[in-house]
């Protein structure tokens, strides 16, 4: 089932804002400016980062690690309770998460 977020995310350079919709096999990101499709198997690595230099707008962030070594924060404006919502959606796509 597809479940929509509203969420902040950067890969490295400016920060957008849209809706972030799961898939079953894929994350999919929509802004006005940028759309991203980060299906579950680019992933090497994602942890749930606190700290100042990750943050975006001042939210913790999911940090996911992408092949190639590119690195992709989320932020959810919906709360914390949306943040870790989504990690165990990327640990069902098949990677664990560090917190």
């Amino acid at each position: 089932m597809k479940r929509t977020y509203a969420v902040v995310w950067s890969d490295g350079g400016d920060a957008f804002s849209g809706r972030l919709e799961t898939r079953a096999d894929r994350l999919e990101l929509c802004g006005r400016e940028r759309r991203l499709s980060i299906p579950f198997g680019e992933l090497t690595g994602a942890s749930i980062a606190r700290g100042h230099a990750e943050r975006l707008r001042g939210l913790p962030v999911l940090m996911l690690q992408l092949r190639g070594g590119a690195a992709l924060r989320i932020a959810s404006l919906e709360g914390a309770g949306a943040l870790h919502e989504l990690a165990r959606k990327v640990e069902r796509g098949g990677l664990p998460i560090a917190v």
